[in-house]
């Protein structure tokens, strides 16, 4: 039951895809239906040529309208398979470009929280790989399965016309195929199944692999993780050589039956030749088309490899599709206000409940109120919520209940697409390119003052004109050439640059030494006037010079605002926060 379901919505999904391409679909089908009468026409014409010529002795000046009869065909025939073959490669292309950019919008919707539950070497091997094998399945599996509808029926009509004998063998001997890619189908459909699940467990394993390079050689370990990598390849090899070994012997299996019944054609032809029971036009025509006959049948033999690769494409394409679109859009500006700036007060969290799955609450109740000009931290141990309140804050989880908005300074309610927010994670990543490249990410015309700007507020000014080219220093790959200190400065910068109402940092001052935690605080402090900063964080620096301190608990959020005496001053660039 669950093959035949999983194959109805394969067929579904074909069926939805190929009305984005109709156009070209049968632009493609259509050509490929005049080839095929072009074809037919031109072999009628050469064997009353050759008939004519060889055994009338008429002239070819006397055949002149049977030759432009063959030209004409002869041109129509090329040129239609040319416009058919391009059509269905600029229809594979619509097809590809169209998957892989909903595949794309919705991993965005889907936001990270969803896009945890695979892997994400699986993700990248689907983007890639598995949307790419779907275009030769609309290029060439399409057009060559109406190619073998169109062509053979042709050719019976054409044959049952000219010698009953041969429209009999031919009737007889074509449906053998079919027959017989019904029975393959299975064995390649499971084989191809195989090779993708190896596919993605080889990507995954790969990227794991790469991601904790520097961790596997600290202990030792990349000899196993190489031995390991290694049997995956094996793995996915074999997969692949049992899907190459299954077209192989179709392609064989097909040939046999083609040569058979050509073979009995030409020699039941060549005994009522020689009995003087048929004349040589007939015989001549049907020898013609008899090739041609299973030609679209092996072309189609061909390509089935390419339907079975698809198919195979679409279950994953599938699985990444019933991700659940959890993010909310946040950093959109309403468009009936394209130049106004929103001044958000307030990010309220209202009798807020938050859960990953159905059954299992992370966050219960939670009441809380994040004030614009003030930097508020979340403070807790790990897996108490910290970051599931992030998730909320930033849109990329809804509430399970309540709800979370924001207020302007006269207390009205603001669309969630009215925020503008920044989010500086706990490894934050750098491109390889210039350190100018990798703030300015997304953006353009950034004027260099405000680049300046937002470098300074952030602590990175200083280090980055200290370098020998400056703002056009290469940072390396992953920002492999700068401290952890200056990429999170650096990450910080890339955020003030987008000027957001809401600002969120996920342990900055991680795996910091302590000088660094200094700087990175100071600069977190400064970005306080007129935004809202929320900091989730376990370190003492960084809630001493909060304004008020969210403690984490067990799901359960508890306020508590410091003292105004102790609230910690504005700093400059640079100073440090008093305990």
């Amino acid at each position: 039951m669950s093959n035949a379901g999983n194959t109805d919505t394969s067929k579904g999904q074909v069926a939805a895809l190929a009305r984005r391409a109709r156009g070209w679909l049968a632009v493609s089908v259509g050509c490929g239906a005049v080839s095929a009468a072009c074809l037919v026409g031109q072999f009628v014409a050469l064997a009353h040529i050759v008939d004519d010529t060889v055994f009338h002795a008429r002239t070819l000046w006397a055949e002149h309208t049977l030759l432009m009869v063959f030209l004409v065909c002869l041109l129509g025939y090329v040129g239609t398979r040319f416009a058919s073959d391009m059509a269905g490669t600029e229809a594979g292309l619509r097809i590809v470009a169209s998957v892989r950019t909903a595949l794309l919008r919705h991993i965005a919707k889907a936001g990270p929280v969803a896009s945890l539950r695979l892997p994400a070497g699986q993700i990248l091997s689907v983007l890639d790989d598995g949307v790419e094998a779907l275009e030769p399945f609309f290029a060439r599996y399409v057009p060559s399965a109406a190619m073998m509808v169109v062509l053979p029926l042709l050719i019976l009509a054409v044959v049952c016309g000219v010698d009953g004998w041969s429209f009999v063998i031919l009737a007889c001997t074509g449906p053998l195929v079919p027959v017989c890619m019904v029975f393959v189908g299975y064995s390649a459909q499971k084989a191809m199944d195989r090779q993708w699940g190896h596919l993605s467990t080889l990507a995954g394993s790969f990227l794991d692999a790469l991601r904790g390079l520097k961790t596997l050689r600290l202990f030792g370990r990349t000899a196993g993780s190489l031995e390991r990598i290694g049997q995956l390849a094996d793995a996915h090899r074999q997969a692949t050589l049992s899907v190459m070994k299954i077209a192989f012997l179709t392609s064989a299996s097909l040939e046999f039956f083609a040569s058979l019944s050509i073979a009995l054609v030409a020699v039941v032809f060549g005994s009522r030749l020689l009995a003087g029971t048929v004349d040589f036009r007939s015989a001549f025509l049907v020898l013609l088309l008899a090739p041609e006959y299973f030609a679209p049948l092996r072309n189609f033999s061909a390509s089935y490899h390419a339907r079975q690769n698809a198919m195979a494409a679409l279950e994953q394409i599938a699985t990444v599709q019933a991700l659940p679109e959890l993010a909310v859009a946040l950093d959109a500006r309403p468009a009936e206000h394209p130049t106004a700036h929103i001044e958000v007060e307030e990010l309220v969290c209202e009798h807020l409940s938050a859960a990953y799955e159905a059954n299992t609450v992370v966050l219960h109740d939670v009441n809380s109120t994040f004030a614009r000009s003030q930097l508020s931290a979340l403070s807790g141990v790990s897996g108490a919520g910290k970051s599931t309140l992030l998730s909320v804050l930033l849109g990329l989880l809804p509430p399970m209940a309540g709800r979370c908005y924001a207020r302007d300074a006269k207390g009205q309610p603001l669309p969630r697409s009215a925020l503008n927010v920044a989010y500086v994670p706990q490894r934050p990543q750098l491109v390889y390119g210039t350190i100018a490249d990798n703030l300015c990410m997304g953006l353009t015309d950034v004027a260099f003052d405000t680049l300046c700007e937002a470098a300074r507020i952030a602590d990175a000014l200083e280090f980055i004109e200290a370098l020998p080219q400056g703002f056009l220093t290469l940072v390396g790959e992953r920002g492999c050439c700068l401290s952890k200190g200056q990429v999170r400065r650096l990450a910080l910068a890339r955020a003030l640059l987008r000027k957001p109402d809401v600002l969120v940092l996920d342990e900055p001052t991680a795996d910091l030494d302590p000088d660094s935690a200094r700087r990175i605080t100071a600069a977190i402090r400064l970005c306080v006037a007129g935004r809202i900063v929320i900091v989730a964080t376990h370190k003492a620096d960084v809630l001493a010079c909060a304004d008020q301190i969210l403690d984490i608990a067990h799901g359960r959020v508890s306020v508590r605002k410091k003292p105004e005496a102790k609230r910690a001053p504005h700093l400059n660039a640079g100073e440090v926060c008093p305990a």
